[in-house]
């Protein structure tokens, strides 16, 4: 069936889910852009996640001594200069799960840490999620819902060239974010890809909202 043809309690019901998406897509983007933002500053956050990490989950492999080493560094603003003592515990203590090949994020040198020094730490949805999460995971599956459950069923004849720019739109930023990783600077990609994220949606929901709530026809055979 149609958009056009569904009763309107589900045409409303799908309204609503759209614009869920929209507004959850819209909190994403907002929270990596302020990282980035954050990655960019010259000063560390109030509450640095690298901190809240060695204070938190990684407390029991981090001694008092180590950790003010990584406070010290961090209150002096995460610069190259100072790193050196962090680099020997990160040497020492790190490499064997964070290094290449290791089981969990590369997590070993200055371009690494610095950014997880200078961004905030919060504990709301976002944050939970995580940058990794979002563009990996989390955009991907808002676009591949609106476009399968409803762009799909659309009767506007441009819909299949509309799911291919929404395709590109998520690849660029999934590619852009993890070919970053590690590589500070190259702002420019995050907002191009959040600039690309945000008109592809945009564009999705004027075409399912519009399909919606225009008066039924009959489908085609």
């Amino acid at each position: 069936m149609s958009l056009r043809n569904q009763p309107t309690s589900e045409r409303a019901f799908a309204t609503f889910v759209v614009l869920a998406l929209a507004a959850f897509l819209a909190g994403g983007l907002a929270f990596t852009l302020r990282r980035e933002r954050a990655v960019s500053a010259q000063a560390p956050a109030a509450r640095p996640h690298l901190l809240a990490v060695l204070e938190g989950v990684m407390a029991p492999n981090t001694s008092p001594a180590e950790l003010a080493v990584f406070r010290t560094w961090v209150q002096g603003g995460a610069t190259r200069e100072g790193f050196a003592p962090v680099e020997a515990i990160v040497a020492n203590n790190c490499a064997s799960c964070h290094g290449e090949g290791g089981q969990f994020p590369r997590i070993t040198g200055f371009e690494d840490l610095r950014p997880l020094a200078l961004e905030e730490t919060s504990e709301g949805l976002f944050d939970t999620l995580g940058a990794r999460g979002l563009h990996l995971a989390a955009f991907p599956l808002v676009f591949l819902l609106a476009a399968v459950v409803y762009l799909r069923r659309s009767a506007w004849p441009g819909r299949k060239a509309l799911m291919g720019a929404c395709a590109v739109a998520v690849l660029f930023d999934a590619g852009q974010w993890w070919l970053r990783q590690g590589h500070p600077g190259h702002a420019w990609a995050a907002w191009t890809a959040s600039g690309l994220l945000s008109a592809a949606f945009l564009a999705l929901a004027v075409v399912v909202l519009a399909d919606l709530w225009r008066g039924p026809v009959e489908d085609k055979a």
